[in-house]
């Protein structure tokens, strides 16, 4: 019994579409992350040309994605386009944007899979088979293929059809769809709603057939997508009678035929127009085009063929083995050495039909057509140069999609998406570049005048044929300009989304950064020229720039002020400011003015700084008036600390003096909240003094509140905007309701009494429930996010120092137009959305002995700026950020410090952060009263999207032709040296040894340009202190490494000394027809004189031992306390041990007659485990004397091993295994259980599918928890193991109680990006987190309609339970506070033991990370 938990999300770009999902006019960009959705905003950057993304929404997806499309459909209520997402298993959902609930919200799902379609029963199932997703361009149908050759077509209703659904009419033509007619149709939201009479959806009835119905010929379908500029629903289709093969090349050469067929939606006929035969056998994706070029662009892996509307053909070969591979007529372009695979095809300019070509090495390249009239001539293609932004990309693509104002974006799964923006550069005119088409022996260019006058002639009607003369000039402009369009584009990164897939391999490590008992993750992320290497922690780790000479600090405020009289403007950058900074040393509160150096106290001035501490010290009146909340009294002063003014707080009827709980500032206004839940605004007047507002009569003077707060609007911000543009102020009133009141006038302008029951969506005119509400404590509204793009939320605390996140946003209920985060209609339409969030509360130590007199309450939430990001601070002796990136929703983050804070100080800065390198963001006060300044790391490389901190880093090498950048692929951690070891390849052209290509004549005497890419590794040490590589080991050619660690390895066999070696599998592939060879290679770090001006330098590799095997070695692994090492040698698993004349000679081995993927063992429990991709899971001990290893039991057969790992739990050991249909398996080793034959068989325990491939090999690792689950949690406080009372209470209370059983848990990488995490649970909490599971799964809205239960199938076997769903589980959070209450009653839970819960499962033992 288990639960499986996703800690990071993935972050690799599966697919990608842009389309106007918000509303007719928006630029948005659907993005699918394995298995999570994205909706992105292209947003425009103020005073600036630039943009950037912006995250939307988010949600997970109980399932995997297998293609994105854009339906421009005529009933969304925003007016704006419906998305059609395809998953795995044949099934389609179309989602449309909820603007009254700010959501997606399902349309329809539709499944292909089961009884209904008959498929053939020695064919393949339908997950061995490629689906294709394609959309008609007018929106009138979609086409999935799916199977082996089987077709769905899902029509749709456009603008009319409501009119024609009982007649004799047919569809309506293509240009109806661009029509301004207002949507008169009625449809159901979703399938569950059902049809009334009278209601249409909008969608019609679909129908399935096998794709031989259309043609006989078509039994092995490649590819189709729907062309453009047809009256009725036309497609394309590639496909062959006979299944391509390279193979067979010579017998299958050019046997595809690419096919067209319209389509008959009513009477569910189709109509063979064109069929175009023998074309190259390696052609695999169809492209169409649309207007100027139209037709279809079929993409090969060596050649592009263009096919028009008359079955016409151009091709080009971009490489020397088109002409090899296929007899099939093309322009010659090999010098271009292109490699078609995987690649990606958009169009860039719709005038001249242009497209990009983005290759798999993430360059990219422009296809240009040859126009005569309307037909094509001829292709070019020409690469983009670098000077032009060829190389900004350096991903493989796995999507690309347009966006508006000539914007591009390519999704990766292999590093780093990237936002692109294009233009032409008109400054030159291809009618003036005569040298260029002199050099191609063309004829010159016309004139300008006779470019008008072939222009006019190319704009007669098809009926009409050009003039000889016309076609020869228009030919040699379209060929000029052909040849000058990689030229003429340029592009430029606007924008990236971080990823981290494919995580290779990854190691825990120390380094001073991460703190003294701190940990750090490292991983090798990214393939070819997008991989980096990757250092994760759960907190923020700031670089510490300066201590300040200062003792004894207790607290501190920090202000930037600035003359009254200064001649610059109040809001430029480089007005004259002062940094002063107020130190309470315990006894007086002292300013002091700060520069970068230097701290020096300010004296003479009327400042007040006896007493207790003051609760707050800010500016007004653009930083010319320092106010200074003290206790029962405000204090105003200059810019010199001169006393301007003294505002006592006391009541205004009894004249009774009191408090100040909390204060709010917004630039001119002020709130003050005291102790009597009464309220007081004060506001700058023009003659720069501050006086309090008249609230007598004003709901605000007269109502009681309980918190509330100042929020102003900001031109960088989505702005919620008032009559005046003013401020407003938020209050909790004492029920825990919400109301806003408009500044200077106070007038009420919205209240939503049911914010204390916590609801998903929050309106002001929502019904109240009786019962189930949740007492509130406080409220802030603060902006989060980047200084380019910054968003407003509302975050409310409860008693029990939970924080709910709402995001507001603006619906006007009838009117058409999208829901929007920015309120241009100010507090009418307002709305709040919940942020999902797995925020757990922290234990403040510093509460239990604060002396202050707020009961023991934590300090209230502040919003703060630090390091050009608007923060929110949670106070605390272990203070947290919540945090938002652009492309992330917001995120709790702690702050990694070296003791505990009492104070956390932002500083403002006298200049921008990015100038000024040696100021500070914000100072911290330690326990021991130091007060030290730090920075947020703000390099570009850092990010927090994932509710981690991850930072990157590039390897490269100088090369001849620039900088050679590595990819990683293994890494580990020295721990006695303190370095990583890194293996990091690059490719290589592959050269056949001349004796194998003359002994086996494979190599043909042919000598080619275009070679195959092997990796070239090599070995490299890097400072965990600087992260700069010490030293570098090339491996020798061919040589690949298949597994790398550092290993304690018995040295000596006199003296038994241990001590950590780098250890090296690697394999040498020769040919796909030769045997591999291995070798296994031990190198030691050694000390060497290091170089003066790098004092990590002082050690190298060396190496110690060589031996070379027959079969390569594909695993590693430490086996007992004696220093042997474990390989996976060919077939063979083999124990060898280090000798002292440097040779590694074997000392036991098992034949596993299999070869063995993944090696694991169990600490130094002489216990292992062996994987292969046809037997399946081996489990064994090895013992010393003599050494052997014997195999314990197996798991069932036909399981392909990625990865595997130990965990055990509660005196039991079981064994998970991820195999290659994504499943996690659990299972148990139980001598005992008569059902395993004496242990001879594990038990298989659970099964849960995981949507990702695991990293191979050595993507699982076991660790401890800092944390014990509750259960445990109650042994120590409540009596004996059953939670019964010991019948001798005072033994019980004297004795010592045993320490609980440490708990593991299985840390698991992917290929996406994500990382998991899989803890044992006991009988007790399986069964509360199960039922909570199962109450969750049919109360939330799960995105695109699908089924969780299905998706993850944690099916048990053998009586015992599967797998919960920790996601699942952590989403409690998203319903409303009574409905909580009554899901978590059912489940058996309550709040504390579901608290402990989610902290345990969400990672929160991970603390040493």
């Amino acid at each position: 019994m288990q639960c499986y938990t996703e800690l990071l999300p993935p972050t690799a770009v599966t697919h990608a579409v842009a389309l106007p999902f918000l509303g007719p006019t928006a630029n948005n960009l659907a993005v699918a992350k394995s298995s999570l959705l994205q909706i992105f905003d292209i947003a425009n950057l103020p005073d600036t040309t630039s943009t950037r993304l912006s995250l939307i929404a988010e949600y997970p997806l109980a399932g995997t994605p297998t293609a994105l499309r854009s339906l421009a459909l005529p009933t969304t209520p925003t007016g704006g386009h419906a998305l059609l997402l395809a998953f795995k298993d044949a099934k389609l959902s179309l989602i449309e944007w909820d603007p009254a609930n700010y959501r997606i919200s399902t349309i329809s799902i539709h499944y292909y899979e089961g009884e209904n379609v008959i498929l053939p029963p020695f064919g393949p199932s339908l997950k061995d088979c490629q689906s294709v997703l394609t959309v008609d361009p007018s929106s009138r149908c979609a086409a999935l293929k799916f199977g082996a050759r089987h077709l769905a077509i899902l029509p749709f209703r456009g603008w009319g059809d409501e009119l024609v659904e009982d007649g004799d009419g047919g569809e309506e033509e293509a240009g109806a769809m661009e029509t301004s007619e207002p949507a008169t149709l009625k449809r159901t939201a979703t399938i569950d709603h059902g049809m009334e009479e009278g209601e249409l959806t909008p969608y019609k009835s679909s129908f399935v057939l096998p794709m031989t119905t259309l043609d006989p010929t078509l039994t092995h379908p490649v590819h189709l997508a729907f062309l453009h500029e047809y009256r009725e629903p036309t497609f394309g289709i590639l496909s062959a009678s006979l299944q391509p093969s390279l193979s067979l090349l010579e017998e299958r050469k050019d046997c595809l035929t690419y096919s067209v067929f319209t389509l008959d939606l009513s009477q569910r006929a189709s109509t063979n127009l064109i069929s175009v035969p023998k074309l190259p056998s390696d052609l695999w994706k169809v492209v169409p085009l649309a207007l100027p070029v139209g037709g279809a662009l079929l993409v090969g892996t060596n050649e592009l063929v263009h096919v028009d509307q008359n079955g016409k053909t151009s091709a080009v070969g971009v490489n020397e083995f088109a002409r090899k591979a296929s007899g099939f007529s093309m322009a010659d372009q090999s010098g271009l050495n292109m490699r078609l695979e995987d690649c990606e095809i958009k169009g860039l300019d719709s005038e001249t039909g242009d497209l990009l070509i983005v290759l798999n090495d993430g360059s990219l390249a422009v296809l240009s057509f040859k126009l005569l009239g309307r037909n094509v001539g001829g292709l070019t293609v020409t690469r983009v140069s670098a000077e032009h932004g060829g190389s900004v990309n350096a991903s493989a693509p796995s999507c690309l999609t347009a966006l508006q104002d000539q914007h591009l974006f390519i999704g990766s799964e292999d590093g780093n998406s990237s936002l692109l923006h294009w233009q032409k550069d008109t400054t030159a005119s291809l009618s003036r570049k005569r040298s260029h088409a002199q050099m191609l022996d063309q004829q010159p260019a016309p004139a300008p005048e006779d470019d008008d006058e072939a222009a006019e002639d190319m704009d007669e009607d098809d009926l009409y044929a050009p003039t000889a003369d016309s076609v020869k000039r228009t030919a040699s402009v379209s060929q000029l300009a052909a040849i000058e369009a990689g030229s003429t584009y340029r592009f430029e990164l606007r924008d990236e989304l971080r990823s981290l897939g494919p995580i290779n391999d990854f190691c825990l490590g120390k380094s001073p950064k991460a703190g003294d008992g701190k940990l750090e993750l490292v991983a090798g992320v990214g393939r070819g020229r997008a991989s980096r290497l990757a250092f994760l922690h759960r907190e923020i780790i700031p670089n510490e720039i300066r201590a300040r000479d200062s003792a004894d600090v207790r607290d501190a405020w920090s202000v930037r002020v600035r003359s009254k009289d200064s001649t610059e403007p109040p809001d430029a950058s480089t007005a004259a400011h002062d940094d002063l900074i107020f130190i309470y040393n315990g006894e007086t509160t002292g300013p002091h003015k700060r520069t970068n150096d230097t701290l020096v106290e300010i004296t003479d001035t009327d400042f007040e700084s006896d007493g207790p501490p003051p609760l707050a010290i800010s500016t007004l009146a653009n930083d010319t008036i320092i106010v200074q909340a003290r206790r029962h009294e405000l204090r105003t002063y200059d810019s010199e600390l001169g006393l301007s003014q003294i505002i006592p707080m006391s009541d205004e009827e009894t004249d009774a003096e009191l408090s100040v709980v909390a204060t709010s500032f917004a630039d001119p206004y002020m709130m003050v909240l005291r102790d009597d839940s009464s309220v007081a605004i004060l506001k700058v007047d023009r003659q720069g003094e501050v006086e309090p507002l008249d609230l007598q009569g004003s709901a605000v003077g007269e109502g009681r509140w309980l918190s509330g707060c100042l929020y102003s609007s900001n031109h960088l911000s989505h702005q919620l905007v008032v009559s005046d543009g003013g401020a407003a102020v938020w209050l909790l009133n004492g029920d825990g309701g919400l109301q806003i009141f408009a500044l200077p006038g106070l007038e009420q302008v919205y209240a939503a009494p049911t914010l204390p029951f916590l609801p998903p969506v929050l309106q002001s005119d929502a019904p109240q429930r009786r019962g189930g509400k949740v007492p509130l404590t406080e409220l802030l509204v603060a902006d989060l996010g980047t200084e380019e793009v910054k968003r407003p939320y509302m975050i409310v605390r409860t008693s029990l120092d939970d924080l709910t996140i709402y995001e507001p946003f603006n619906y006007h209920a009838g009117a058409a137009g999208p829901a929007s985060a920015v309120g241009d209609g100010g507090f009418e339409h307002l709305g709040f959305r919940k942020v999902p969030s797995t925020y757990v509360p922290k234990y403040d130590e510093g509460l239990d002995g604060s002396d202050s007199n707020d009961g023991g309450r934590p300090a209230p939430l502040r919003a703060v700026s630090v390091g050009g990001r608007s923060m929110v601070l949670i106070p605390g002796r272990a203070p947290s950020l919540i945090v938002r990136e652009a492309v992330s929703q917001p995120k709790v983050l702690g702050l990694r410090t070296a003791s505990k804070a009492r104070a956390f100080v932002p500083l403002p800065h006298t200049v921008p952060a990015a100038l000024e390198q040696d100021g500070g963001d914000f100072a911290l006060v330690d326990a021991e009263g130091k007060l030290r300044e730090f920075r947020i790391p703000a390099d570009g490389n850092t990010g927090y999207e994932t509710g981690w901190s991850v930072h990157t880093m590039r390897l490269s090498l100088p090369a001849e032709d620039g900088e050679r950048v590595l990819e990683v692929r293994y890494v580990a951690f020295h721990e006695a040296r303190g370095v990583y070891v890194v293996a990091v390849c690059s490719g290589v052209d592959f050269v056949l040894p001349e004796e194998e290509e003359e002994g086996g004549g494979r190599g043909g005497g042919e000598d080619i340009t275009l070679r195959p890419q092997i990796p070239q590794y090599s070995l490299h040490l890097l400072s965990a202190t600087t992260h700069e590589i010490i030293q570098s080991v090339s491996m020798p050619y061919a040589e690949t490494i298949t597994s790398m660690k550092v290993l304690p390895l018995e040295v000596s066999e006199h003296t038994h000394e241990q001590r950590s070696m780098i250890v090296v599998g690697t394999a040498t592939v020769r040919g796909e027809d030769l045997p591999a060879k291995g070798a296994l290679t031990v190198l030691d770090i050694i000390d060497v004189v290091p170089d003066p001006d790098r004092p990590e330098s002082g050690i190298k590799m060396k190496a110690v031992s060589r031996e070379e095997t027959k079969g390569a070695i594909t695993a590693l692994e430490a086996f007992g306390n004696c220093g042997l090492v474990g390989t996976a040698q060919g077939q063979k698993i083999m124990l060898r041990g280090l000798k002292e004349d440097g040779s590694c000679l074997p000392v036991a081995f098992l034949d596993a007659q299999t070869y063995i993927t993944t090696l694991r063992t169990f600490g130094r429990s002489g216990l292992w485990l062996a994987g292969d991709a046809w037997k399946g899971l081996w489990f064994g001990g090895f013992i010393e004397e003599p050494y052997k290893l014997n195999v314990l039991g197996k798991s069932r057969t036909q399981m392909e091993v990625m990865a595997a790992e130990f965990l055990p739990f509660d005196g039991q050991l079981f064994v998970v295994v991820v195999d290659a249909e994504m499943d996690l398996h659990v299972l148990q080793y139980d001598p005992e259980d008569a059902k395993t034959l004496s242990g001879q068989r594990l038990l298989h325990r659970g099964t849960f599918h995981l949507g990702d491939f695991p990293t191979p090999g050595g993507g699982m690792m076991v660790l401890p928890s800092l944390l014990a689950p509750v259960t445990e949690q109650t042994v120590v406080t409540n009596g004996d193991a059953n939670g019964h009372a010991s019948e001798d209470g005072d033994k019980a209370a004297a004795a010592v109680p045993d320490e609980p059983q440490r708990l593991f848990q299985v840390l698991t990488t992917f290929q996406s990006g994500a990382i998991g995490l899989l803890t044992p649970l006991d009988e007790t909490t399986y069964r509360r987190l199960s039922g909570l599971q199962a109450q969750l799964t049919s109360l939330l809205e799960h995105a695109a309609g699908l089924n969780p239960r299905a998706f993850r199938a944690a099916v048990g076997s053998e009586g015992r339970g599967g797998v919960v769903d920790g996601g699942l589980v952590q989403r409690v959070g998203e319903l409303g506070a009574a409905r909580r209450a009554e899901v978590l009653g059912r489940a058996g839970a309550d709040g504390w033991s579901l608290r402990s819960d989610l902290e345990i499962v969400g990672g929160g033992g991970l603390g040493y990370l």
